[in-house]
């Protein structure tokens, strides 16, 4: 779970305070709070948020003290706070020394969401108490939640635009994990740092360089000295170059878990907010559903604003050109436009050098497969060997990667079992993945659908009968009229010949389910021939 400012007003030292203002911000996320002493704007603009930094998410504790008759400077102060991210005030001493709240400062608090809480009027109040009770239930908060990513992401999509910043989300990270980040080219020049504490970061860049020769002493890219743990990731973002993450962290080592995270969150940021991405990065999202990560994928849908409960159809474009990824990229705006034709919402990007399409339910089979024949049509004049593959029905972030890899494992038996198919349905990558695990369970399982081969080869004729059958069933939908056309024979010979074969089998070929055997055997000749 995360602190919201909601939670706090159940807190011993906020339970009788009121909330005057800024209602629609209590479900913001809070990860400290602060005392406010200097009531003048300027000093916290240009001293504490100075240089389009962000120390924002932390609500603070003020009772205007020298400025209690000063409305214009309060609000000249809220709105500097709310600039820098911080999500509230809790108001101490009114009525003993700050007479009374001022419509002016309510209104505006209203205007920027930005939550005031007053504590009882006319009390003896003590700032320590709530500093301590408030400290207390987000520590307790952290030392049950090691995820952090989906956090960081609520909390920088609910920011300004300028605000939502590689330095910003750094700096958040560092103050969650209680670390020093610093990211870097691939030639360890710094591009961005946030220390912990914020005062030893000229310290870090004098002795960078003993960090970096430190860990290049350790290939496994983690090394401790004098009670100090330094690693380092490489960061592989979508668009621009590669470059590092650096983690210094004193006393207790961060976790494995801590670790992956914070590394995954800077590589997401940057996808999405760094300053070469003037788009956002919908692969983060698809890369969350495919990892069957349904907290960060609806953390993502949020941001993007996808309505993700309404996605149930992934398409999956596959090519074998070396180019194809790529081709792949610079239609497929135009390709989401076909399917647009007939779903609701589509989006789409390269995952792993295919094409990965997520729709809504299309509006009916019949015009989705009209689709899928004109997304072939079109991407066929560029790349001849691409396919599409199909799911339906897709319920959860389970299912979709479970589809995801039955594709990508099966993708390559299907093509063997239906040679002359250019897109296949879930259905068809399924059976593809039945006949690899019977395949897999060796000869034995094999044998009893291949022994039924073997009776059509006891025909003496001209024709191959197994061939025959393997196109009527796998290639032609049990249409003689198809296989006819395939084969290049007469319609009446095709009759003639499935005649022969029911005769051979000892069953119609046509009967179910006495020809599920057989289709499974036609199938298992074409993958082991």
């Amino acid at each position: 779970m995360s602190v919201t400012v909601f939670d706090l007003l159940n807190l011993p030292s906020l339970r009788q305070a009121k909330v005057i203002a800024g209602h629609n911000g209590l479900n913001r996320i809070i990860t400290s709070i602060s005392v406010l002493e200097s009531v003048n704007p300027s000093v916290l603009i240009d001293g504490l948020f100075g240089q389009g930094e962000f120390f924002g998410s932390e609500i603070v504790i003020t009772g205007f003290i020298n400025c209690t008759d000063d409305v214009e400077c309060q609000c000249e102060n809220i709105k500097r706070l709310a600039e820098g991210g911080e999500v509230g005030l809790i108001l101490f001493y009114v009525g003993t020394y700050m007479p009374y709240v001022d419509q002016k400062l309510i209104d505006l608090a209203n205007e920027l969401d930005f939550v005031l809480i007053q504590m009882p009027p006319n009390k003896n109040l003590r700032y320590a108490e709530v500093i301590s009770d408030v400290n207390e239930y987000i520590f307790n908060d952290r030392a049950k939640n090691d995820f952090i990513v989906s956090d960081i992401l609520a909390r920088v999509s609910g920011l300004p635009e300028y605000q939502r910043t590689v330095n910003t989300v750094l700096r958040m990270v560092s103050d969650v994990v209680r670390t020093s980040l610093i990211l870097t080219d691939t030639s360890d020049n710094i591009l961005n740092l946030a220390g912990w504490p914020k005062s030893i970061e000229e310290e870090i860049i004098s002795s960078f360089d003993k960090i970096c020769e430190a860990l290049s002493e350790n290939n496994n890219g983690s090394r401790l000295i004098n009670d100090i743990s330094i690693y380092q990731f490489p960061i592989i973002p979508d668009i621009g170059d590669s470059m590092k993450l650096f983690l210094v962290k004193e006393g207790p080592p961060l976790s494995k878990v801590s670790r992956t995270q914070v590394s995954d969150i800077v590589r997401i940021c940057i996808n999405i907010w760094g300053e070469k991405h003037g788009t956002v990065a919908v692969h983060e999202l698809i890369r969350a559903i495919l990892q069957d990560d349904p907290l960060k994928m609806h953390r993502l849908a949020e941001i993007f604003h996808i309505n993700i409960s309404e996605i149930h159809e992934m398409w999956i474009l596959s090519g074998m050109l070396n180019s194809s990824p790529d081709i792949m990229k610079e239609h497929k705006d135009a390709l989401c436009d076909y399917i647009k034709c007939c779903s609701d919402i589509v989006f789409s990007d390269i995952y792993e050098n295919d094409l990965i399409l997520f729709s809504s339910t299309p509006y009916s089979e019949k015009e989705a497969e009209r689709m899928v024949i004109s997304v072939l049509d079109y991407i066929s004049e560029f790349d001849p060997t691409v396919t599409v593959s199909k799911f339906s029905n897709l319920q959860n972030t389970t299912e979709v990667r479970k589809a995801y890899l039955c594709c990508k494992n099966h993708l390559h038996e299907a093509k063997k079992i239906f040679p002359v198919r250019r897109w296949f349905s879930s259905g068809d990558l399924e059976f593809s993945q039945n006949c690899h695990n019977i395949i897999e369970q060796g000869e034995e399982a094999v044998n009893v659908y291949i022994s039924l081969l073997e009776r059509l080869n006891m025909n003496s004729d001209d024709w191959n009968a197994a061939d025959t059958l393997a196109v009527y069933m796998l290639d032609s939908d049990f249409s003689a009229t198809k296989t006819a056309k395939q084969l290049h024979i007469h319609i009446n010979t095709v009759k003639y010949r499935l005649k022969v074969i029911d005769n051979l089998l000892g069953f119609s070929h046509d009967k179910m389910p006495d020809n599920i055997k057989m289709y499974y055997a036609a199938a298992l000749g074409r993958i082991m021939k």
